[in-house]
């Protein structure tokens, strides 16, 4: 008599709703599961997916900050310009654009802290995934969120003072 085949192993419910497509969409990431032991490692293109993109959110970060640098260097330039030109003489009655050269180097300064910000976070998030875990910032996401909200606040409020 010949032996019947042994029935295959059972699927974690995540996995089988998933290759049945009656999930909300994670198919792409629970098939990434290594299924031939049906366990949670990871594998090889898992694991290059998620250095991709933290790579991406990186570079998002970098594109940002040279945003605001660029656009800092254009408030101070467009300030030193107007004062160049003689429409904003030392003694104008609106000191707001010569005191925007200051909130220009602001800029240029939040879009520093912002790499640095970005460099961290980039090797922080590429340590969770060569170790397989994850570690939220959450207090760091919210100390710097707070700064910044703080320093743009600051900044606006100082800028609009002094027009009066």
């Amino acid at each position: 008599m010949s032996a019947m085949p042994s029935p295959p192993p059972s699927l974690p419910e995540d996995l089988a709703a998933s290759i049945e497509g009656k999930d909300s969409g994670t198919a792409s990431t629970l098939l990434s599961i290594h299924r031939t032991q049906l366990s949670t490692h990871r594998t090889g293109l898992s694991d290059l997916r998620s250095h991709l993109s933290n790579e991406r959110t990186h570079l998002s970060y970098l594109r940002t900050a040279i945003s605001l640098i660029g656009f800092g260097i254009t408030i101070n330039r467009f300030s030193v310009f107007l004062q160049e030109q003689g429409r904003l003489a030392a003694n104008n009655t609106a000191p707001m654009m010569r005191s925007s050269e200051y909130a220009g180097a602001g800029m240029v300064i939040i879009g520093l802290v912002v790499i640095v910000w970005s460099l961290y976070r980039y090797w922080h998030v590429n340590q969770d995934i060569k170790q397989a875990r994850f570690r939220p910032l959450d207090r760091a996401v919210t100390m710097l969120t707070v700064l910044l909200i703080l320093a743009g606040g600051f900044t606006s409020a100082w800028l609009f003072l002094q027009q009066r």
